[in-house]
This record gives C-alpha cells, sequence and structure tokens, in this order.
C-alpha cells in the first residue's frame, strides 16, 4: 500500500506545509496552520478562517490531478499497489479515478463541510454558494482580486494570506440548516485535533493486510502518518521512502530514493508497461 502527503499535489498547484527540510514551513516560514482548540473556542477565528476559506476556494477548485496522481490510479488498476492513505485533503485523488473503497482519507477532505453541534454535513459548493449570497461585500472583494490577477497565496488548510489589518468582523458565516448553529468546520483535521477512530482503525487494517509499504511525498512529520509507519515496520514489512528531504520514518525505511515523485513514478510505469 501507500501513503502520501503534500508532496504529491505540489505539482497541482496545492501548496505543503514543509518543504524539503521537515520543520520548515515552505510557503511562509510565519505562517501559523489552523489549530483545532483556537477554531472550536472562538467565534472570531472561525470568521477569520471562513472569509480568508471563501477567498481561497475558487483556486483549491481549479486544482487538478498531475501525473503522479494518474501513475498512483495507474498503479491501482494493474494491481501493485492494494490501497491508498493520503493525508492531503484536496479531493485530488478521487479526480484522477481513485474508487473510495481503495482509498482513505486520513486528515479528511476539504470538500465536505461539517455542523460542529449537530453532526449535518454538507458538500463545500454548496456551502460556499450560501456565503456567497450572504457576503455581498466580500463577494464584490472577491471579483476584484480576480480581475487584478493579484489572487492572493492559498494555503495548505484551504484559507490564504491576507494583511493582518484587513477586518473580517462583517462575515456572515452561513448557519447550519439543521440546527442553525454557526459553528461550522470543514472536514479536514486540523492540528491538535484527533482523527475519527473508523479512519484509524481503517488505515492500522489496510497496513496490516499489506505486502509492503511505499511513502511518497511526505515527511510524516505527524504522528498519525508516522504510527502507520512504525506499525510496518513493527509487522515486517519492507518501507520504501520516495521523498526529497528527511522524513521521520527514515531509520525504518527498508531503502529510500531522494528524488521527484513524478520523474520516478513515470519510469516505474515505464518499466512495468513493457
Amino acid at each position: 500500500i501507500l501513503i502520501n502527503d503534500a508532496g504529491v499535489s505540489t505539482d497541482s498547484g496545492i501548496p505543503d506545509y514543509r518543504g524539503e527540510q521537515v520543520r520548515i514551513y515552505k510557503r511562509n516560514p510565519n505562517h501559523k496552520p489552523i489549530l483545532y482548540p483556537d477554531f472550536i473556542a472562538s467565534q472570531d477565528f472561525r470568521q477569520r478562517y471562513w472569509m480568508r476559506g471563501y477567498l481561497g476556494w475558487s483556486q483549491i477548485t481549479k486544482a487538478k490531478p498531475n501525473p503522479t496522481h494518474y501513475h498512483l490510479t495507474w498503479l491501482l488498476e494493474h494491481n501493485y499497489l492494494n490501497g491508498l492513505i493520503t493525508q492531503n485533503v484536496d479531493h485530488l485523488h478521487h479526480d484522477a479515478g481513485v474508487p473510495d473503497e481503495s482509498l482513505i482519507e486520513l486528515h479528511g477532505t476539504l470538500h465536505r463541510v461539517e455542523c460542529l453541534d449537530c453532526n449535518t454535513k454538507m458538500l463545500r459548493d454548496s456551502y460556499q454558494h450560501r456565503i456567497h449570497a450572504r457576503n455581498p461585500a466580500w463577494a464584490n472583494y472577491q471579483r476584484a482580486l480576480r480581475k487584478s490577477n493579484e489572487a492572493p497565496k492559498i494555503n495548505p488548510d484551504g484559507d490564504v494570506d491576507l494583511p493582518s489589518t484587513m477586518s473580517y468582523q462583517d462575515f456572515d458565516i452561513p448557519p447550519c440548516l439543521e440546527c442553525s448553529s454557526r459553528r461550522m468546520k470543514p472536514q479536514v483535521v486540523f492540528f491538535g485535533e484527533n482523527i475519527r477512530k473508523d479512519v484509524s482503525e481503517a488505515a492500522e487494517n489496510m497496513v496490516k493486510q499489506a505486502g509492503g509499504l511505499l511513502v511518497i511525498g511526505s515527511s510524516l512529520a505527524t504522528y498519525s502518518s508516522f504510527r502507520l509507519a512504525r506499525l510496518a515496520s513493527e509487522h515486517k514489512l519492507p518501507v520504501v521512502i520516495l521523498n526529497k528531504g528527511p522524513t521521520r520514518a527514515d531509520p525504518l525505511g527498508t531503502h529510500k530514493i531522494e528524488l521527484g515523485c513524478t520523474d520516478v513514478l513515470t519510469r516505474v510505469r515505464e518499466r512495468l508497461d513493457q
């Protein structure tokens, strides 16, 4: 099976948190990721996230699968891989044709929204339309950004960088259609948030049933992914790492390849397809 992370999607225009140095944020060294305790505790924090997320959504939806995504789909279709565990929340593996039964989205997806109070879920596209309708001033600001060709930088959490002086107090978060709560959250796992038990167990079972583990485009810096590599090692499975720069699992790796994902997988596919 395979575990991957943001290094697979950078060629699609989705930034990663870390570059080739495990603890360095690549896009913006001063960027702070969304922390779950802050998000659930503060309406102001949620307003800030949703305002920035509203402005960044069009960039997320414009992203398309790159050759690495399609190579991985091909490997699944031809039974060279039995499953794929992704830490990415961009939905690009789905867009590349990976079936639901072969894919575990370890950290969720930006393409769904959930209510923190009643657990109602909805598609992000639908919620985006509601945000748009309730915030005409911000809709105008978004249109102005598009015309100026000065789109703000997108972050891995799906929001964008904006000036710290910009006020978001007038941003209206659409309430849940079932319980009217405004505690709405993208269905992703923020830093400091636990992965759902059923997702965690499904990932563990996929590893236990595998004949080996391939890690691609991931530093495995988060414990949720590193523990899966450690589990594979404990079960005496070969662990092969394809990643530029160090990873947390380097001591566990049977083999380490420090090259680009697309270049290596293109050659692998060509060789297997002969």
